[in-house]
């Protein structure tokens, strides 16, 4: 992988649906170069998908939380990630270091909402209790 590569996909992080016409005047490449380019990195697997960002906001989930979760020492990384996945409000979760075991990212309707996933999160076998934050204004969002 080299700065071409590097550069086509930042253009991909911004719009996934970038016409290999723009593609190519952005990367001084011929679009059949940038084609080749955007298939090996598929291939190789550095692209691994194309997705949509959708503004939840428009769907009724306005609130973001970051919930901090304590877990039992007895619980494995399979049943914590088992429980997570029941809880559809749950877009996102990574193991951690540092106080929590683990963080989530839920999008919620209200604060209401927001409780109620907190409640369940903390009935759920092996969890110890939970932090929370809710998230305001975000400052700065790059693509992966």
């Amino acid at each position: 992988m080299d700065d071409t590569d590097r550069g086509i996909l930042r253009e991909l992080a911004v719009d996934a649906r970038a016409s290999l016409e723009h593609l190519a005047r952005a990367s001084g490449l011929a679009a059949s170069s940038v084609k080749r380019r955007i298939a090996r990195l598929e291939e190789t697997g550095v692209i691994r998908g194309y997705t949509v960002r959708v503004d939840q906001r428009q769907l009724g989930l306005g609130v973001q939380a970051l919930i901090g979760l304590y877990v039992a020492p007895s619980t494995s990384r399979a049943e914590l990630t088992d429980s997570l996945n029941e809880q559809e409000e749950i877009v996102r979760a990574w193991t951690t270091a540092g106080n929590a075991d683990a963080q989530v990212l839920v999008q919620v309707r209200d604060t209401d909402h927001l409780e109620q996933v907190i409640l369940r999160l903390q009935q759920m076998p092996g969890f110890a209790h939970t932090r929370t934050q809710i998230l305001l204004t975000e400052l700065v969002h790059r693509a992966s």
